[in-house]
């Protein structure tokens, strides 16, 4: 299976790419400036959105990442910046948290749904960022963060969309490598 992944200048973006190599993904990586007129979503069977600094409510951070979701990839996978990126796209509010989060290893609570299915009830991830979202009628929370509530996983309603704050490619995270390898089971259910 191919899939876009849309660098957002981060230097976690090929340990993702890592992650989805060895979950058997074919990834091409494109900078979030890339034209989106070059882009044909029927090459690729889902969208990554990476990692990466700003706030996607800013379009000069964000790059040309609404665009390409406006192209109807059949999926998208959202990652910490991404994982904003579509909760804003889904009518999200973004939100500073009290507490900025850099490389803190902390405790999901997870309830099991959407790429979260399988997982342990609770598990360690890492957490990276200073935004996160308020959830919207169009997304079903999967996983919050059990030192401050913060949603940590989420899916759409329509079942298009994952995003997930925390850092499945992280050394500490842990099911990681199982969260993607769900994510290629929607992939499959779409194609």
């Amino acid at each position: 299976m191919r899939v876009m992944l849309l660098d957002n200048k981060d230097s976690f973006s090929y340990n993702v790419v890592h992650l989805l190599k060895i979950s058997g993904l074919e990834v091409e990586v494109f900078d979030n400036e890339v034209n989106p007129e070059s882009i044909d979503p029927e090459d690729y069977e889902a969208l990554i959105i990476s990692p990466g600094p700003g706030n996607p409510v800013n379009h000069r951070d964000r790059g040309v990442g609404m665009e390409l979701l406006e192209k109807e990839f059949p999926v998208a996978l959202g990652i910490c910046f991404g994982n904003q990126l579509l909760g804003y796209r889904l009518g999200c509010d973004i939100y500073r948290t009290e507490k900025l989060m850099h490389g803190e290893i902390d405790t999901m609570e997870n309830r099991g749904t959407g790429i979260m299915s399988g997982i342990p009830d609770r598990f360690i991830a890492v957490r990276y960022h200073s935004l996160a979202i308020k959830p919207s009628r169009r997304v079903v929370v999967d996983a919050v963060s059990v030192s401050d509530g913060t949603v940590m996983a989420f899916h759409s309603t329509d079942n298009r969309y994952y995003g997930i704050q925390f850092h499945p490619e992280s050394y500490y995270s842990q099911h990681g490598k199982e969260i993607i390898e769900n994510f290629i089971g929607v992939i499959r259910e779409h194609s």
